[in-house]
């Protein structure tokens, strides 16, 4: 443990001193720019503390994309985003969310998914993968918050955080219809609206998209095109005033999902070529979504607000279980989930020497989860299965304050305590009799914990837009009981796990506001890792057995060239490792490897170019390019994804509310996995989706 402790000083008294001399630089560099030019970066405001600010001025590594860079053949899909943050992962195999190599147990836990990186939907945490929004259409903006946030956002978000905030309805009527049409018919059709309603102090906005695509997988055993996309989303939003600094907002999203699941697995060979050999019809259905209301009321010092959330996720999967052309085995998996939160916060208003936020949190989950496998020739009612139910509660009580000592160095600490109980039953039973999934049982049980994860920083101001900081925080993953049941019949247990995070970091803004730059240093102590280890060869359950090192680091910058030029680009550098993790009835040490979904390097970068051209027209374009090195899927690091280079692209004009873009996905139709495990000993996966090629028309008024 001392030796530990002293690796982690010493890491970051090097972090330390490099981070300053980064700091310095780049102050440097921005002052040498001329101040007179009236060219600059637009001012990026965030929300990643749980109160508004701008990015350059936030002691926290985050990365923003503004609503302007989502959509239909920008960024699209949580996968675009990691491309476009350094240390970032997204996988549906997987946590689904990595950073900075801090994921959860992904497909491998069974059918309870516990995230290690939360997802906020405009404040409100959405529990389960399977309730995350597929398409990011109709935000304001998405914020990728790195490192542990346990003290304002709560469990499970040791990793770190992400924030979709939806789009809010403007001060005047107006709405946006567009069209999109692209190779394997990738097609978009979306339609807005929103007007204030007059003599209210209300104003509504409403949304709905539908996506779709043929599939680019072609299933040799029929020749069909498949791995399609069915996706319909609608959101609507409502803000305004009641009585004298209240505040209200109230927004409802539903998402409905009739792809057919895109898991067609097959050999590598195949599954780089973009085939696969599926006799089974899969049946696939998702439908997602929620409401929330929150109210802001101004005291004369402090402000209040609330919170309120009631959320679900209905899905439905039935698939190929052998992955070839013979009828053989099905397997499926069904979910019902349900959750209610309430928060309620305190802050402060007058933030010139002394800020504070504080508050109380709660929320209740109802979950029900089945998993099947058997022979395809039996009926599905009768098919082998692992049902698994949970109810869960979890109170948090969370404070936070900040002092100015001087007008240069702001001391900051904050903690919170949170206590969570799940009752929980897990029952496996074979209807048919062929027993594929093992010895039928049944398991009750209830599990409680409590935790305090505090957190401290201190940060020094230069000026406006160039800090520096240092910060140190805990972070906490619930425990629970496991869809798998124990080797004598009992429910399986495990334990919360935890890390220690350290991270020195700057942002440095030229004079002239034309150049950011912002950089980390992390080290992360990863302790009690959850992880699945085998009780024999045939049964496996969780286990605290694991413990991690993460340390690295990340660099973003942004420069405004010219009126017309604008560039982007961020690397980072995470080494990611067991230091203990051994499965004794399987005969492997996994100490020493790379954790899954963490590739050692991580670059993107970017340029926009905005001409105004004749008649009022104003044309647009932009390159992108993004580059992931190589990573492990498993903790065996037995087959590893190839370093992945993607290449996106777009060009468009836009004329009193119209617009024509042509885009184009992976322009260099890189082939890489999306999906991969290990069937039988034949490594199988599911490649992503190579070059498209589309158009959008859109009309804005």
């Amino acid at each position: 443990m001392n030796q530990k402790r002293h690796a982690a000083l010493s890491t970051a008294t090097i972090l330390a001193t490099a981070g300053f001399v980064l700091f310095d630089a780049a102050r440097l560099s921005a002052q040498e720019q001329p101040a007179e030019d009236a060219t600059v970066l637009e001012q990026i405001v965030v929300t990643a503390r749980r109160r508004e600010e701008k990015i350059q001025n936030a002691p926290v590594a985050v990365t923003a994309i503004s609503g302007e860079d989502l959509g239909k053949g920008r960024t699209d899909t949580m996968e675009d985003v990691a491309f476009k943050t350094p240390n970032v992962l997204f996988n549906g195999q997987g946590g689904p969310v990595s950073i900075r190599g801090v994921t959860s147990l992904g497909i491998s836990g069974g059918v309870d998914r516990q995230p290690a990186v939360g997802m906020f939907l405009d404040d409100v945490y959405i529990a389960r993968p399977m309730g995350y929004p597929f398409i990011l259409e109709d935000l304001e903006r998405v914020e990728v918050v790195r490192g542990s946030q346990a003290t304002l956002y709560g469990k499970n978000t040791i990793g770190g955080a992400v924030n979709l905030i939806s789009r809010e309805p403007g001060d005047t009527a107006g709405g946006e219809f567009s069209a999109t049409i692209g190779t394997d018919l990738d097609s978009r059709f979306k339609a807005a609206f929103e007007t204030p309603i007059e003599g209210t102090g209300w104003a509504v906005r409403t949304s709905a998209a539908w996506s779709g695509n043929r599939g680019y997988i072609e299933n040799l055993v029929n020749g069909d095109d498949v791995s399609d996309t069915d996706v319909f989303g609608g959101r609507v939003v409502a803000t305004g005033e009641v009585g004298d600094g209240t505040r209200v907002k109230i927004i409802g999203d539903f998402t409905r999902d009739r792809s057919d699941g895109g898991l067609w697995y097959a050999p590598l060979p195949l599954a780089f070529d973009h085939k696969a050999t599926h006799d089974f019809e899969p049946d696939n259905s998702v439908d997602s979504g929620g409401v929330s209301v929150r109210i802001d009321h101004d005291f004369e010092t402090v402000r209040l607000t609330s919170v309120t959330a009631f959320r679900g996720h209905e899905m439905s999967s039935y698939l190929d279980g052998d992955f070839t052309a013979t009828p053989y085995i099905g397997q499926a998996q069904e979910e019902t989930q349900r959750q209610f939160s309430q928060e309620l916060r305190l802050s402060s208003l007058d933030d010139d020497v002394f800020r504070w936020s504080g508050g109380l949190f709660y929320m209740h989950e109802r979950f029900e989860g089945t998993q099947f496998f058997d022979l395809v020739s039996f009926p599905r009612n009768v098919w082998s299965r692992d049902v698994f139910e949970q109810s869960a509660d979890t109170f948090s009580v969370f404070g936070e304050a900040s002092y100015f000592v001087t007008p240069q160095w702001e001391l900051s600490a904050g903690g919170r305590y949170t206590y969570d109980r799940k009752s929980t039953t897990s029952e496996i039973s074979s209807p048919s009799g062929s027993f594929m999934f093992g010895t039928p049982g049944r398991a009750e049980g209830d599990v409680s914990f409590s935790n305090f994860s505090p957190e401290a920083a201190i940060t020094y101001h230069v000026s406006e837009g160039n800090i520096a900081y240092a910060k140190i925080s805990r972070g906490y993953k619930s425990g629970g009981i496991s869809p798998y049941i124990e080797e004598d019949g009992s429910a399986n247990r495990y334990d919360p796990e935890t890390t220690m995070s350290y991270e020195l970091g700057t942002k440095a803004t030229s004079d002239d506001g034309r150049f950011t730059l912002a950089a980390s240093l992390f080290y992360i102590d990863w302790k009690d890792q959850q992880a699945v280890i085998y009780t024999t060869p045939f049964t496996r359950v969780y286990r605290n057995a694991a413990a991690a090192t993460s340390k690295g680091f990340e660099i973003e910058a942004t420069a405004q060239l010219t009126e017309e030029i604008g560039l982007r680009g961020g690397y980072g550098y995470t080494h990611a490792r067991y230091d203990e993790f051994v499965d004794t009835v399987m005969g492997a040490d996994y100490s020493g490897n790379d954790l899954p979904f963490a590739p050692r390097h991580s670059f993107s970068a970017g340029v926009n170019f905005t001409r105004e051209l004749e008649a009022g027209a104003t044309l647009k374009a932009g390159i992108d390019y993004t580059f992931r090195s190589s990573y492990a899927f498993t903790s065996d690091n037995k087959y590893r994804q190839d370093p992945t280079h993607l290449v996106d692209a777009h060009i468009g004009i836009e004329k009193d509310g119209w617009s024509a873009s042509l885009w184009a996905k992976n322009l260099t139709d890189e082939r890489y996995l999306k999906n991969y495990f290990s069937y039988s000993g034949t490594d199988m996966g599911v490649a992503a989706a190579g070059r498209t090629v589309g158009i959008t028309l859109a009309k804005v008024w």
